[in-house]
């Protein structure tokens, strides 16, 4: 089996479903799309075809799962052709192969200045067959469900936009209706995560704040970037406040902007410090908000004299992430 019809009628003889769903090219290179564009899409796999990423191996540069994955032969079967045929050797490791061949056209110093100073991801590290795998396997993977990180056949064909979501039951699907390319939300990040995450760039309504450490209140205080759950359905959720037995307090992460509640970032900071105690969190939102800023204007000057497609794309994820740094003013608190 090497064909999309071929794999897909193997899919659906599995238990999968896939409805008016098609293959091709777009603007976001290859993607899906619907067959008749009136009518609504679903792509639904069965559990039975949700295998941990951890029972994915490569041999020979060719992925297998493996022996322990706890799956039937005729499932393995299909899911190894899926991989050869469609997905990693049907073009997906040269996606990968791609953003780190555009990341090697940098200068070596900036390279490594990407990779451990701005923290823009292992896309500027030293390529080799073993991250490019990983990589590729980061990238097509699913945290979360259930609380398992499991690899999403045909759905992971899905670009990334705002048409629909993971739909998590005993099962995992996407759906809706379009005109034009299915999409699918891979995460609620912002610019700078999605870079990090999927080497690719797209503009987000919300900004979160970089990894930080600074005081307040002459207290140590270390910003992380846990954002895999910061909303609750549509609706921002805090950021935790801890403190250590040290004496440091700890974010779990921090929203600097949303494009659609532009005072809840203030607010949410406000609430967390004031109720511990600390009456100077307007001026450290700020100065924690400039620190943020002058990262990403840094990270412009560093791109100034050079081009290329890379310096494009890391130019337009620091003028996105600095326009969703914008959309914060005011304070609404709960």
């Amino acid at each position: 089996m090497d064909s999309w019809d071929e794999l897909v009628a193997e899919f659906r003889a599995l238990g999968g479903r896939c409805e008016n769903v098609r293959l091709g090219h777009g603007a976001l290179r290859r993607g899906l799309f619907p067959i008749d564009p009136g009518r609504p899409f679903l792509i639904e796999i069965p559990s039975s075809l949700l295998v941990d990423a951890a029972n994915v191996a490569f041999e020979n540069d060719v992925l297998k799962i493996a022996p322990d994955a706890g799956i039937g032969p005729r499932e393995r079967q299909f899911l190894e052709d899926y991989y050869a045929h469609l997905s990693w050797g049907g073009g997906g490791r040269a996606e990968i192969e791609r953003i780190f061949e555009q990341a090697a056209e940098l200068p070596a110093g900036l390279r490594r200045k990407l990779l451990e100073h701005y923290r823009c991801g292992d896309w500027f590290a030293e390529p080799s067959p073993k991250l490019i795998q990983q990589q590729f396997v980061d990238t097509r993977d699913l945290g979360g469900f259930h609380d398992r990180t499991v690899m999403m056949p045909v759905i992971e064909l899905a670009n990334h936009g705002t048409l629909c979501s993971y739909e998590a039951g005993e099962n995992l699907q996407i759906k809706g209706a379009t005109a034009d390319e299915i999409t699918v939300e891979y995460a609620s990040g912002d610019t700078y995560s999605i870079f990090h995450s999927w080497g690719f760039v797209a503009e987000c309504g919300i900004a979160f704040s970089v990894l930080l450490e600074g005081s307040i209140g002459g207290a140590p205080l270390q910003i992380s970037r846990h954002t895999l759950r910061t909303t609750m359905g549509v609706r921002p959720v805090p950021p935790t406040l801890t403190k250590s037995a040290g004496g440091i307090l700890k974010l779990d992460f921090l929203m600097l902007g949303n494009r659609k509640m532009p005072r809840l970032c203030r607010g949410n900071f406000r609430s967390a410090f004031r109720t511990a105690g600390y009456a100077d969190a307007d001026e450290t939102f700020e100065k924690i908000r400039m620190a943020n800023q002058q990262q990403f204007l840094d990270l412009l000057a560093d791109l100034e004299p050079l081009e290329g497609a890379m310096v494009r794309e890391l130019r337009r994820l620091a003028r996105l992430q600095l326009r969703a740094l914008t959309y914060c003013f005011g304070a609404r608190e709960f």
